[in-house]
């Protein structure tokens, strides 16, 4: 078959497969826009609708179909809002989006190169287009799984932080003697403490050791009254 008339049938029939995703540029340069399922999480949340569609442009070469096609790959950016029943926000959960890059597009861009050359002298586009939506979907799904491995890990992170106040310190030889000599040493302190505390407790005060005559002076002054007396008595007048 003649590589015009093949491609023109290629291009009808393309034309039927993707009615509302086709625009057609010329005889021999097309693009497609694909729809990528959003992926799935372990809790069985998903995507009302893709975050992210991916736009292809196909450009016939002049030999086409036993040369490949020029293939562009480009992102199209969809709003989104994730549905999910048990999450308290009226049946609605909000998540932050999974999108592809520019390191996936490189990727993609891989894939169509290789999926192109396995099929030369054939038409390829649909084949093209069916690999590259299977490989998108597939690096969202693993993107995806990386975010709730690490969001796994960062709740066994908090629970064992949680956990580990109420462990306390594992007891060992080295630790326990040095809780040992610091608890003897506290004992200690207090013990001495507590005796310092007693003989000042016991210690009279000055106004006591006045009242009971104890510094000698009230005792001195009776002695001094005593003689005096005494010494009355024993004056004779000659």
């Amino acid at each position: 078959m003649d590589p015009e008339e093949e491609r023109a049938q290629e291009l009808e029939l393309l034309q039927s497969m993707y009615p509302d995703e086709m625009t057609v540029l010329s005889p021999t340069v097309f693009t497609i826009s694909t729809h990528l399922e959003p992926p799935t999480s372990s809790s069985g949340g998903t995507l009302k609708s893709s975050n992210q569609s991916l736009l292809v442009r196909v450009e016939y070469t002049e030999n086409y179909p036993e040369t490949a096609p020029v293939i562009e790959l480009s992102l199209e950016q969809v709003a989104v809002e994730t549905d999910d029943a048990e999450d308290g926000n009226n049946g609605k959960v909000f998540e932050e989006l999974i999108v592809l890059d520019n390191s996936d597009l490189g990727a993609l861009n891989e894939k169509a190169r290789q999926e192109a050359e396995d099929n030369l002298g054939f038409p390829s586009v649909f084949a093209i287009m069916s690999s590259l939506k299977d490989q998108a979907e597939s690096i969202l799904q693993g993107k995806q799984a990386e975010r709730e491995r690490q969001r796994e890990a960062k709740i066994r992170e908090e629970e064992e932080k949680e956990q580990a106040k109420f462990r306390g310190t594992l007891v060992n030889r080295e630790n326990f003697f040095d809780w040992r000599r610091k608890f003897k040493a506290e004992i200690a302190a207090l013990v001495n403490k507590d005796g310092k505390d007693e003989e000042t407790r016991k210690r009279p005060t000055g106004r006591e050791i006045f009242e009971k005559g104890l510094d000698g002076s009230r005792h001195s002054d009776e002695d001094d009254d005593e003689s005096l007396q005494q010494g009355v008595k024993n004056v004779s007048i000659s």
